[in-house]
């Protein structure tokens, strides 16, 4: 792939998305423009995609478009966000009009050997890594196929990365762990449709024909979901919010899948939430997880993604060893990966 499909990608992109964004590439290209990055770091395979990527060159059934979705599919399936990495997210509020998040540097997105021996004992990752090894896996499907090329696309202020994706035929945002909705990380567990593929450009809709025959058969949401929906909201609000998380509860998502599918419902009832972390005392390792707070009725109730459970609380009584509502960058020396 040239340096000019790089170009259109990004006027693609500029056209298409409201916002301030980068191409990250890896090292030795020419190409110079302000809105180019070079990866620090070298962009490699976990061994598990990289026997899927091998086993997939192998197989001449699938397209091109199908292998990359197998791939897309394989990540979900067998990864989770590391949501750890937000505890430590700095919050500027210099400019009260202009508040700001600013994400550390070591943690996933410049990192040495140790980081990632240690990322090697579990799956937890954040978007900077899905994207690395995502890009790399795409671009080792294309084998002599030279049309198509895929890369990192991030904003400016380092707070998200995707993969972007540009061929002849069309050009695409992959975003599996999108923040702003229920994360395809969390969706494919659950059986759901795959919604996390942003299509800028299918000349002949090749793209979007891969996509919908993925998707085929799958549901939005979840049918017992929308069973409850039927029999309790607008009824029984608490009941309710307890009897989708005894449906969440018999699947294998995680924490985080956990606590966003959540937060989903209870604010869609316009509760409102407070955020605040936990710390998860059976992890290896010290970390935590976000869970939620909200009044309703004239009793506060806790979230608690770790235990899965909906409890009613006295916020004044709670253990500020293990919960944390302000937590601040650098709070606790963070070692490992």
């Amino acid at each position: 792939m040239n340096d000019e499909h790089i170009k259109q990608f990004y006027n693609e992109l500029n056209q298409t998305l409201e916002g301030d964004y980068k191409i990250i590439l890896e090292p030795n290209r020419n190409l110079t423009e302000d809105w180019i990055e070079y990866d620090q770091v070298k962009w490699e395979l976990e061994e598990p995609i990289q026997q899927l990527v091998e086993t997939l060159l192998k197989e001449n059934t699938l397209s091109f478009e199908d292998k990359i979705l197998r791939v897309y599919e394989y990540i979900c399936l067998n990864y989770i966000y590391d949501t750890n990495v937000l505890y430590f997210f700095k919050k500027d509020t210099s400019d009260i009009n202009n508040i700001k998040y600013i994400a550390v540097d070591w943690y996933g997105r410049i990192v040495d050997e140790n980081w990632k021996e240690n990322r090697k004992k579990h799956n937890r990752r954040i978007c900077y890594e899905f994207s690395r090894f995502y890009a790399k896996a795409i671009n080792e499907l294309r084998g002599k196929k030279n049309d198509v090329e895929a890369f990192m696309v991030g904003d400016r202020d380092n707070l998200h990365y995707v993969v972007g994706l540009i061929g002849n035929e069309y050009s695409a945002i992959l975003d599996l762990d999108d923040f702003n909705k229920l994360k395809d990380l969390t969706r494919l567990k659950l059986g759901l449709t795959l919604e996390g593929i942003k299509i800028l450009r299918d000349t002949n809709g090749k793209l979007k024909e891969a996509i919908d025959k993925f998707n085929k058969g799958k549901l939005n949401e979840l049918a017992k979901v929308e069973e409850a929906k039927k029999e309790l909201k607008g009824k029984d609000t608490i009941k309710y919010f307890n009897s989708i998380i005894d449906i969440l509860k018999s699947y294998n998502i995680d924490s985080q899948g956990f606590f966003e599918y959540m937060r989903l419902i209870i604010e869609d009832e316009e509760i409102e939430i407070e955020i605040l972390w936990k710390e998860d005392i059976g992890a290896k390792e010290r970390r935590y997880e976000r869970c939620l707070i909200f009044d309703f009725e004239s009793k506060s109730y806790l979230l608690d993604s770790i235990d899965k459970t909906l409890s009613v609380i006295d916020k004044e009584k709670l253990d500020n060893k293990i919960f944390i509502f302000n937590p601040e960058e650098n709070e606790y020396p963070y070692y490992g990966g």
